[in-house]
């Protein structure tokens, strides 16, 4: 009786000893349990996911400098919190593992064992802010204490610091296009949209709160605002007196980001006669010449304005140049001789640079 107890014993001993590890904790290759919502669903934005296909070459456990890497082969079993760093080092000439040009713009990461290139969502856990993110990159390195490197845009969306701890849960898009993974756990892909919303007909009457017909305001002591006094400390964006988009000359047509350069006023001493707008539109096809360009910004700083025009000229490999209107320095890329070329430029432009523009009729040479 007492062997029978004694082999009872053993048995029972051997069990538990093959449900754990060396070190006595649970196998980590165990599926977790499905991840359940106990919150409100939260609606995210940034990188905008979609497949990639792995290179083997890049994904491959590694050692450096004096410790070893593993490639997380699972990421659906993956989350990390730890403190993230920022790279603030060279950009020119920098590229990162997944072979892009390194764009401190961008919204991007490195990580030591994340596959390359993926998605994962990082949260600051400060604050809150959470924002989709593309993992190109390998690192970051001498920094024991770091987890995670971040672009500075990332740093700037999620306002953190050196000192800031985050959460990095991946994001796992199949080939069809859909998304699973921790980082998708009571969250929602916001969809991107660039399309402007109808103008409202107010000569119809629906847009007022009120049925009630409005007295016109008496004239007498009515001045017209003008802009000329105004003076910003602003030198990016658009200036005061203009009225349009990105530095345009007038405002934009309903739904569409584009508007032809105005001709150049006659110098005369005789007042310049007043043209309806609709005359104007009118002239419009008999002033072009046939060639278009894409306005991205106007500026007062010719040395921002040519920045701006090398980057994006390098970025879409397109020629462009700097405009001066007096004071101002509009960037502009072509011509080309399509509008169709121009337009699809300005789809890349929304989609991969995040930079908004309008199409214009290329300046006199």
């Amino acid at each position: 009786m007492v062997k029978q107890w004694l082999g009872v014993c053993i048995a029972a001993t051997l069990l538990t000893a093959c449900s754990l590890n060396d070190d006595g904790q649970q196998p980590t290759n165990q599926v977790p349990p499905q991840l359940v919502c106990n919150g409100p669903v939260v609606e995210i934005t940034g990188q905008e996911p979609r497949f990639e296909s792995l290179d083997p070459s890049l994904n491959q456990d590694y050692r450096r400098d004096g410790k070893q890497y593993k490639i997380v082969n699972n990421p659906a079993n993956y989350s990390e919190t730890g403190f993230a760093a920022i790279y603030d080092g060279p950009v020119n000439g920098n590229l990162t593992a997944s072979g892009d040009e390194f764009d401190p713009a961008a919204l991007t990461i490195a990580h030591p064992t994340l596959p390359v290139p993926s998605y994962a969502r990082i949260t600051n856990m400060a604050n809150g802010r959470m924002l989709v993110v593309r993992v190109n990159d390998r690192g970051p390195y001498g920094t024991r204490d770091r987890v995670v490197s971040l672009s500075r845009a990332v740093a700037d969306r999620l306002n953190t610091s050196n000192n800031t701890k985050v959460r990095i849960d991946p994001i796992i898009v199949a080939p069809d296009g859909t998304y699973s993974g921790p980082g998708m756990a009571c969250t929602t892909m916001a969809k991107q949209t660039y399309s402007l919303p109808s103008r409202p007909d107010l000569n119809s009457g629906l847009g007022s709160a009120s049925s009630l017909p409005v007295q016109p305001a008496p004239q007498d002591n009515v001045r017209a605002i003008s802009n000329s006094a105004l003076q910003s400390d602003d030198t990016m964006g658009a200036p005061i007196k203009s009225s349009g988009f990105l530095g345009a000359p007038s405002p934009m047509p309903s739904g569409i980001l584009e508007q032809p350069e105005p001709p150049a006023a006659p110098v005369t001493s005789q007042p310049a006669p007043v043209v309806s707008p609709a005359a104007t539109q009118r002239a419009t096809p008999t002033q072009s010449t046939g060639q278009y360009v894409v306005q991205v910004g106007a500026v007062s700083d010719s040395s921002r304005a040519q920045q701006l025009l090398n980057k994006l000229s390098q970025q879409f490999a397109t020629q462009g140049a700097v405009s001066q209107n007096g004071a101002i320095y509009r960037v502009q890329l072509g011509p080309f001789s399509q509008r169709s070329d121009a337009s699809a430029l300005q789809q890349r432009l929304l989609s991969e640079a995040q930079q908004q523009s309008f199409i214009t009729n290329a300046p006199a040479r």
